[in-house]
């Protein structure tokens, strides 16, 4: 959820998985530990901090290779850096030949992050189901479908993680598919606008992106009492406000 890949710290996480290089900058666990479970039912957060650092690390990771899977399928050499409240996969679109220029392409690539982030959670319920776990599926706003485990699975802390995973691969998916700019769903909005309007297709996304940031804002504040939420989407809606404003100006009507 990034508009720029940040610079370069000697704190840097530096590694390659798959063949693909991997930057993890020191924001990432900052503000993942700043998130994070201050107390737990036993009243000590080091456990439940631990668990939740490693489920949003492997569960962003993994979604960013979802990303990066699809770019190198279509030519691309892609590489991923984690920083603040998500992560980045990018490539050189210059470099070596490549097919995925146009609109569909450039919309699989992006929706095969959420989508590696539900096929992981569709994998980790039925193997749960399968060895004799019950899993239910909660139904509701705003995350839609949720599955939740029913029951311990081995011990307490292995049932956090797993119900941490199966929360951030579809709750987060859900919510990174909103027609909200740099989210995923955004991304895909500014690729449909633009094929239907070329001219008028940006502007057009941003717009959408401010009204549904801002009802998203409001509504995370108002039904379900999360100012994080509330402050997510009022910044991503300004975030938008501004980035039309400057767009407006440098391109004439």
């Amino acid at each position: 959820m990034l508009l720029g890949e940040p610079p370069r710290s000697q704190a840097d996480l530096v590694f390659s998985l798959f063949g693909i290089p991997i930057r993890v900058h020191p924001f990432f666990f900052l503000v993942v530990f700043l998130l994070g479970p201050w107390r737990s039912a036993s009243g000590s957060p080091i456990i439940p901090m631990v668990i939740w650092i490693v489920a949003v690390f492997v569960s962003i990771l993994w979604h960013e290779l979802g990303h990066a899977f699809a770019m190198r399928a279509y030519g691309y050499q892609p590489w991923i850096t984690l920083y603040g409240f998500g992560g980045l996969t990018s490539y050189n679109p210059h470099g070596g030949r490549s097919r995925g220029s146009g609109t569909l392409p450039q919309i699989l690539i992006t929706l095969a992050g959420p989508g590696a982030g539900f096929l992981m959670a569709a994998v980790l319920s039925a193997g749960l189901a399968l060895v004799g776990f019950s899993v239910y599926v909660h139904v509701g706003l705003p995350f839609g479908l949720l599955p939740v485990p029913a029951e311990i699975i081995g011990s307490e802390n292995l049932t956090r993680f797993i119900q941490q995973l199966l929360f951030i691969n579809v709750a987060w998916g859900v919510l990174n598919l909103l027609p909200v700019y740099p989210l995923d769903g955004g991304q895909v909005a500014r690729e449909i606008f633009t094929a239907i309007s070329p001219r008028q297709g940006i502007q057009q996304s941003l717009k959408l992106s401010i009204f549904t940031g801002a009802a998203l804002a409001i509504f995370a504040l108002t039904q379900l009492g999360s100012l994080f939420m509330a402050f997510l989407f009022g910044y991503l809606a300004y975030s938008s406000f501004t980035t039309l404003q400057a767009y407006t100006r440098q391109r004439p009507w």
